[in-house]
């Protein structure tokens, strides 16, 4: 057993967020995106919280020993009770405070020792297993608060194995394809798209291997490496079309395409596979190549040295490029190999001393796309200034303020462009800040830093003195105005449900709290509230915004589900609706309630 007082962040949270490959004008790339549509405000908040808890752990040192407690526990294979060996335990405080891990011996067991009082949430990590529940459904954090001078015993942790999906990729004649990205995508709660949750390229001989598959269904998609074809110069064209004949004397264009298991280019007639757990499924999938199109057209209003570069972004997740040597002199371009679908063409300049951006949307059928015009418009700053109220003195330099589109799609796809996640500005020490190049569209603004984890709210944001709290449309320069107070409202209390035939309520542990705001705030991220239940049932949600809330309390509740509008109106019945004001502090009982998937 190993104990680390002076680890912040655990491995499993570095591991979910690929921050490493996250920069100012990058996207992620295929291999990255595994659920991150849901895992992003999730990860940020915590990795937050957890840079404040670096900062302020050693003012914990002078606590005194007598007052230091102890967590111990089993971690047990399920089903069944076989103890579970080399488990990595992460102990996490929710506040400023140190952290802890341990690992689990043969037996099962795990001790900490030496634990500063308050609450915590504990991690489980093995490879090959997840954690779950007494009712077998996933679980990835358990709450539990330490009072001073007490112990946690007996605690009792199950770890499901994971499934697997295999299987090798060959082309028309029967060869191994290698460099194909494969990814296991399920179905979003709430919603008819679909998330990447495991992906995998093929090797030398075509396999590939997707692991630690929670139990359910799965759709197999495998996405073929870049064609060179599409890449070659604009100049390299058939004599048919330079001669201006046009498509009749062009031949048909062929690529390996998307491919979804059993063998479809589309998704629609996708068949599921089903894996249990401990399952190794076997899928294979023949890549055989399809007819594509090309997509021709015009950049106009671009400086002279600017190099504008076209990209061509499938709604249904793929992504293809036109590199910057297919534009040429006239502002002419051609992207090749274009599957049929619906797509967002981008074209912006990579070079001069402001960036010239420009979108339109395409529909490809069963022809080429010709005669399209791009007019890039410039970008434009925007400028702000943070006031923060407090009673206690605050560094601005803590926070940045992110600026996000309002509107994002349901699906972003695999590549996720810096749109998706937003730009950060960081405050400096007078409150000031900027975003530059920014595109002409709606946004909304958010505040993230290691001091807003505690009762800080976003009290207000104008643009030109008037209120955009909500939102606002950028055409042009301005200058934003956000004040911060640390008089948030805060709303504890106990999580109950009646035991089975008896009358008295009983707490419920690990539940997911809720607070809901009003319709009109339900885009912004930052006005929803949420906690979780300890082992007493106790949960507390702080830096509420002034106003109405509807509270829910949940279990087996699938990440940011609460955030679907037709779940929360399935679940307008079970909610409790409480006012909150500026610096109030509210204790509620709440009752677990049903959260049947929509």
């Amino acid at each position: 057993m190993s104990e680390a007082k002076d680890l912040c962040i655990p491995r499993t949270l570095h591991r979910s967020f690929p921050f490493d490959e996250i920069k100012d004008g990058m996207t992620i790339g295929l291999g990255h995106r595994l659920a991150f549509s849901t895992l992003i405000t999730r990860c940020l908040a915590i990795v937050f919280f957890l840079v404040g808890a670096c900062l302020l752990s050693s003012a914990q040192d002078s606590v005194p020993a007598a007052k230091m407690s102890s967590i111990a526990g089993t971690v047990i294979k399920d089903p069944g009770s076989l103890p579970l060996k080399k488990v990595l335990i992460q102990v996490v405080a929710e506040a400023q405070g140190e952290s802890y891990t341990a690992s689990t011996e043969a037996d099962g067991h795990f001790r900490v020792e030496g634990v500063v009082p308050g609450r915590y949430s504990i991690f489980l990590e093995r490879t090959g297993f997840v954690g779950v529940n007494n009712r077998g459904r996933k679980s990835d954090v358990n709450v539990i608060t330490i009072q001073a001078g007490t112990s946690v015993e007996d605690l009792l942790f199950r770890m499901l194995p994971t499934a697997t999906i295999t299987g090798r990729i060959i082309d028309e004649d029967g060869d191994p394809v290698s460099g194909v990205r494969i990814f296991a995508l399920r179905k979003k709660p709430g919603k008819t798209t679909r998330e990447a949750v495991s992906s995998n390229a093929t090797h030398d001989l075509g396999e590939y291997r997707l692991a630690g598959l929670f139990p359910g269904q799965y759709t197999v998609l495998a996405m073929p490496p870049p064609d060179f074809r599409d890449y070659e110069k604009a100049s390299e064209k058939s004599p048919s079309t330079a001669a201006g004949n046009g498509n009749s004397a062009e031949s048909p264009d062929t690529r390996y395409l998307a491919t979804y298991y059993p063998g479809t280019n589309d998704p629609a007639q996708a068949a599921p596979v089903e894996v249990k757990a401990a399952d190794e499924i076997l899928v294979n999938l023949t890549l055989v190549p399809q007819r594509t199109y090309r997509i021709r057209g015009t950049v106009t209003g671009i400086p002279a040295g600017q190099k504008p570069a076209v990209e061509l972004f499938s709604k249904a997740g793929d992504s293809m490029r036109a590199n910057t040597s297919e534009i040429g002199p006239d502002g002419q371009f051609e992207i090749r190999g274009v599957a049929p679908g619906s797509y967002i063409m981008k074209v912006a300049t990579e070079s001069g001393p402001q960036a010239l951006t420009a979108h339109q949307d395409l529909n490809v059928a069963a022809a080429d796309v010709e005669g399209v015009k791009l007019v890039p418009q410039p970008s434009f700053t925007i400028s702000g200034h943070l006031l923060i109220e407090s009673t206690a003195a605050v560094e601005p330099t803590q926070f940045v303020v992110n600026l996000r589109q309002a509107e994002l799609p349901e699906d972003p796809g695999f590549f996720m462009s810096q749109d998706f996640f937003g730009t950060n500005a960081q405050v400096d020490r007078q409150g000031y800040f900027q975003w530059k190049d920014v595109n002409p569209g709606n946004y909304i603004a958010q505040v993230f830093g290691s001091a807003a984890q505690g009762n800080f709210y976003v009290k207000s944001v104008t643009l030109a003195g008037r209120d955009v709290a909500t939102g606002f449309a950028a055409s042009g320069p301005g200058s934003l105005d956000l004040r911060l107070s640390s008089r948030g409202g805060i709303i504890e209390g106990e999580v109950v449900e009646k035991e089975k035939d008896i009358d008295n309520d009983h707490p419920v542990p690990n539940a997911t709290v809720v607070a809901v705001p009003e319709e009109k705030y339900r885009k912004i991220p930052d006005r929803f509230g949420t906690g979780s239940s300890d082992q007493h049932g106790h949960f507390i949600i702080r830096g509420l915004a002034p106003g109405t809330y509807t509270l829910y309390a949940w279990q087996d509740v699938d990440e940011d589900l609460w955030r679907d509008p037709d779940f929360l109106r399935s679940q307008e019945a079970n909610g409790t609706t409480l006012k909150v004001e500026e610096g109030s502090s509210q204790k509620v009982e709440l009752r677990l309630s049903p959260a049947a998937e929509v």
